[in-house]
């Protein structure tokens, strides 16, 4: 896997912007992260989602 790849995959977004890449709402994607759908980890009062665990979450509910 080349280095920018990687960097890519390490890369955090806010909820915000899984919302915008999902076609959902911000509340959607609140709620599948609180019910642990969606891997995040809190920082201060914002969830931060790395690209590589959306990537998984697409991967296992728009896939199956």
């Amino acid at each position: 896997m080349s280095a920018t790849i990687m960097e890519e995959a390490q890369k955090e977004l806010t909820l915000y912007e899984v919302a915008e890449r999902l076609g959902v709402s911000y509340d959607t994607v609140l709620r599948r992260v609180k019910s642990k759908k969606i891997r995040a980890r809190k920082e201060g009062h914002e969830y931060r989602v790395k690209v590589k665990d959306l990537e998984k979450y697409i991967e296992s509910t728009y896939l199956d």
